[in-house]
């Protein structure tokens, strides 16, 4: 558990492995709102993107990682430190496979590519809504602040939909 940790409800929760959550979901929605404007790859094909990009973006920032701990301690890392920070990275994964799962459903024909694009992204937004929710949570915020922090979340969220929309069209 890092120094970031606090509880909810009685269970720990990582700070540091939230925030990956937050960085992967919003790399995603880049990737979601990309895809939205030109869905031709299938629902295999859309949602590998939304995967893969996931997995290439936590090797990167692992990467980063480990050589700012390198040039922080003036040594190589461990085999043991390598891996903990790939761990500690996981949750970019995770946020890509999660936004992955309406483009899953639609390869089952729960609804159409297009159909599921969309609601990827507003899943998106709404995770980083309540991951807003939790944090006033486990900062003891008041309902008022909570909701503020929920908005400002989705508001972070909507910017990068808003910001990819404009470049992609």
């Amino acid at each position: 558990m890092s120094e970031s940790s606090t509880t909810f409800r009685g269970r720990p929760v990582d700070g540091h492995r939230l925030a990956e959550f937050v960085y992967g979901t919003v790399t995603g929605l880049v990737a979601i709102t990309g895809i939205g404007a030109h869905p031709e790859g299938g629902w295999a094909g859309t949602a590998g993107i939304v995967v893969a990009g996931a997995t290439a973006i936590w090797l990167a920032h692992g990467y980063s990682i480990m050589l700012s701990k390198r040039l922080t301690l003036g040594r190589r890392l461990s085999g043991q430190e390598i891996s903990q920070v790939f761990r500690g990275s996981w949750p970019i994964v995770i946020a890509g496979l999660v936004l992955a799962i309406p483009m899953l459903l639609s390869g089952l024909g729960l609804w159409t590519l297009d159909t599921a694009v969309a609601i990827a992204g507003w899943l998106g937004v709404a995770v980083l809504a309540l991951v807003g929710l939790l944090a006033g949570s486990l900062t003891h915020e008041t309902w008022p602040r909570r909701l503020l922090t929920a908005g400002v979340y989705a508001g972070l969220g909507l910017l990068v939909v808003t910001i990819e929309y404009v470049v992609h069209h």
